[in-house]
């Protein structure tokens, strides 16, 4: 096998350059992609073969066009061979990453109706960092009323399914309707491809470009669970989340950010205002790092 030192060498050259152009120290990079700082200061620093995943988040966490993935393609050509082990995973589960892609704001609201639907909304607008032209969106619907008891909970929806029907779900892209595709069709899971093509007509996000996508949909609450989560798939810049509830309900709603390591106290203060009969909570936050969670659960007086 050839001696990969010297291939290690010019990505970890490549990783260094790039991280410092953008005003990022170590802990800042990792904390980004979801890797333990140690890790990345490893890779850095030429004591750890590079991988894959890591090139590809660092790639889409520094848009950087895809420049750490081809230094990685050119490393593992000059070595001829593969790892032989995956890289020491830090993160509780893996990202599926449209390559490229970035998050610049994502605004998620649910609201609690005096119909007994909960009815959620998610604006994201966009960007495509990368290299390659971007012609959909996945969006996930899962829903579990019984999160403590996962037989109860598989029971209850074999019995009373989420339909297509009741979520109503539809989108926009940059304000016009987009079509939509139910490509994975569970019990209490739904996933959907959104198409951006507005009008009936392709419109690709093409590289150095941005859009605004908008999906909603709307869940009964017997059918809910009393709580709300978001997972941070793609990097993001500013993430804030709006939970709407009646006053009279006594709504009382807790918040936790779920990591690889544990869970942990929000990273920013949860507030509560009430108006017109409806007390909202607000929360938002900076660059959350890739694989986190944000929970919020409620209980009702």
């Amino acid at each position: 096998m050839t001696d990969d030192l010297s291939g290690r060498t010019a990505f970890a050259d490549a990783l260094a350059r790039l991280r410092t152009s953008r005003g990022l120290n170590k802990k800042d990079l990792a904390r980004m992609m979801g890797f333990d700082p140690s890790y990345v200061s490893h890779v850095e620093n030429g004591r750890h073969r590079p991988t894959l995943e890591f090139a590809s988040r660092a790639d889409a966490v520094l848009r950087t066009g895809g420049e750490l993935s081809a230094a990685f393609e050119e490393f593992l050509a000059e070595t001829h061979t593969r790892p032989a082990h995956p890289s020491p995973r830090t993160t509780r589960t893996v990202v599926q990453m449209s390559r490229g892609l970035v998050v610049r704001r994502e605004e998620a609201a649910l609201t609690l109706g005096d119909d007994g639907y909960y009815r959620i909304r998610i604006l994201r607008d966009v960007h495509n960092a990368g290299d390659q032209p971007v012609t959909r969106f996945p969006v996930r619907i899962e829903v579990d009323a019984h999160p403590a008891d996962p037989t109860l909970s598989r029971d209850f929806y074999r019995d009373n399914p989420i339909t297509l029907a009741e979520l109503d779900f539809h989108a926009t892209f940059d304000g016009e309707p987009a079509r939509w595709e139910l490509v994975k069709d569970c019990d209490a899971y739904k996933k959907i491809y959104v198409f951006f093509e507005p009008g009936g007509l392709p419109a690709p996000i093409y590289p150095g470009r941005s859009a605004t996508i908008v999906c909603a949909y709307r869940v009964h609450a017997t059918k809910w669970g009393n709580w709300f989560e978001r997972e941070i798939r793609w990097p993001t810049e500013q993430l804030s989340v709006q939970l709407r509830f009646p006053d009279s309900m006594g709504v009382r709603l807790t918040g936790r950010e779920v990591t690889w390591s544990g869970d942990r106290t929000l990273p920013t203060e949860l507030t509560a205002a009430t108006r017109d009969g409806m007390t909202n909570y607000s929360w938002s936050t900076s660059v959350p790092p890739l694989t986190n969670q944000y929970r919020f659960d409620w209980k009702v007086a």
